[in-house]
């Protein structure tokens, strides 16, 4: 006898067990978890032969993005003094907010 098993990573990212009230829509649940809550529990992009091939698209795109945020703007903390704590990494107590300038493209 065969027994055929099928994972489906879209059943396992509303499982209540990892993510709590899994249908709100809640992007933060899956900050700052890494493979999420428990190993292989957040997939976006699925994994071994069939991953998603557009991986590596949206990880061009988001560098893009943060290559024009890094050079057409000036950064500034909004707490400069901001204390960390290590929680087992280190984690900025209040968030690390940031405000954001736009170069003066005029006078640079």
């Amino acid at each position: 006898m065969k027994l055929h098993l099928h994972w489906n990573m879209y059943a396992t990212h509303k499982n209540p067990d990892y993510f709590p009230d899994p249908e709100k829509f809640d992007p933060s649940r899956f900050q700052g978890q890494g493979q999420g809550p428990a190993p292989y529990s957040y997939v976006p992009f699925g994994g071994g032969p069939r991953m998603c091939p557009g991986k590596e698209y949206a990880r061009f795109k988001i560098l893009v993005f943060m290559h024009n945020v890094v050079t057409r703007f000036k950064w500034e903390m909004v707490f400069p003094d901001e204390k960390m704590i290590m929680d087992p990494v280190l984690i900025p107590t209040k968030g690390l907010p940031i405000r954001l300038f736009p170069h003066n493209h005029h006078h640079d």
